[in-house]
């Protein structure tokens, strides 16, 4: 399995990748997509490796409040007005495209 890569240019659509963490993430193409647009310093692939944390002021995966979706990409600084929603699939968290400002 290949390790979750560094920037979304290396980042193939729905190819399973193993974080740091141990988390198996993918991406829709739409996800790529938003990513390449809104993040091009990749703060939100770094809150990927990082997993879940608590809610306030801290960068990771933290709950949903999307209804289908379970966890979301959380960001501080330039770039942190956007969320990535993920749900789980079969143990995969595969992010299909909804980005947010929440």
């Amino acid at each position: 399995m290949e390790a979750l890569p560094n920037n979304w240019e290396d980042i193939q659509p729905n190819t399973v990748y193993l974080s740091t963490s141990g988390l198996l993430v993918s991406f829709a193409s739409e996800q790529i997509k938003f990513a390449l647009k809104y993040d091009q310093n990749g703060k939100h692939l770094k809150a990927i490796e990082k997993v879940q944390v608590p809610p306030r002021g801290s960068v990771g995966l933290v709950t949903s409040q999307e209804s289908g979706y379970d966890l979301k990409s959380k960001v501080l600084g330039k770039g942190g007005e956007r969320r990535f929603h993920a749900k789980f699939i079969d143990s995969i968290l595969h992010f299909p495209g909804l980005v947010t400002e929440h």
